[in-house]
């Protein structure tokens, strides 16, 4: 596999391995890069780095080969920790308890607003947005009026700290997904009236002023702990720091 643009190269670069055993490496994703090949077909992704460091991978008999040892997936624009499967038999340990939602995932994520309550748990019907074929759409009863398919979506989360920018609230939350659902953490905060800082769907014209202030290049989430059960039968936590990017983000706004 031939990766020679800048871009590609400085991808790899970034792309850093936390924890790694015979059947399964932990890594931190940076934001930029896809999981695995999308419409363009052209674009560098994860699973492009995992097959270029491991390449004889390529060997065993994946059910699937544009996502070869992909576990699970982030937004190409968010950035955190990731299990990645050596062999198809890692993968379905693995996918098995994401399919069982026994896997705990957590995120940190700055949103525009202060939150109501410091705690908060919402469920909701996620489906493709028929305004916007990139985007999804949250809504709390399926009226029927179309065919789309809706799945149930669960997300929780939590305010750790609050801030002023501008004299404008924010607030950095921590979230855990009770389903994993495309978009969903983004989809449902803008849904609650709290949307993520940086993200350019699903954001109102005041997270855009401020966003836009704060010289953001992206959207403000990153997934910095999960746990789960490895191949022997033991819970383990891997987490990931911050990224410089959005930490500097953090130095420049005010706690409250």
């Amino acid at each position: 596999m031939i990766t020679n643009s800048f871009s590609d190269i400085t991808l790899q670069m970034n792309i850093k391995i936390i924890y790694e055993t015979d059947n399964y490496l932990v890594i931190s994703k940076p934001m930029g890069i896809a999981v695995y090949p999308g419409a363009d077909r052209k674009s560098y992704t994860v699973r492009d780095w995992l097959c270029d460091k491991y390449p004889e991978i390529l060997k065993h008999n994946w059910k699937s080969k544009d996502r070869v040892g992909v576990i699970h997936r982030l937004d190409k624009d968010t950035s955190g920790v990731m299990l990645l499967a050596k062999n198809p038999a890692t993968l379905d340990h693995f996918q098995d308890q994401f399919r069982k939602r026994k896997v705990n995932k957590f995120y940190l994520s700055l949103v525009y607003g202060k939150l109501k309550s410091k705690h908060n748990i919402i469920y909701g019907l996620i489906s493709a947005d028929p305004k916007n074929r990139k985007a999804q759409k949250i809504q709390m009863i399926d009226f029927g009026l179309d065919k789309r398919e809706r799945k149930t979506a669960g997300t929780e989360y939590w305010a750790k700290q609050d801030f002023l920018y501008d004299k404008q609230p924010l607030s950095l939350l921590e979230v855990k997904i009770l389903t994993g659902r495309k978009h969903q953490i983004r989809a449902h905060l803008k849904h609650e009236g709290y949307p993520v800082i940086g993200d350019p769907t699903y954001t109102t014209k005041p997270a855009k002023r401020l966003s836009k202030k704060l010289g953001i290049a992206r959207q403000f989430l990153h997934a910095y702990k999960i746990k789960i059960i490895d191949p022997g039968g033991k819970w383990v936590t891997f987490e990931d720091d911050l990224p410089d990017d959005l930490q500097k983000i953090l130095n420049k706004i005010n706690v409250v």
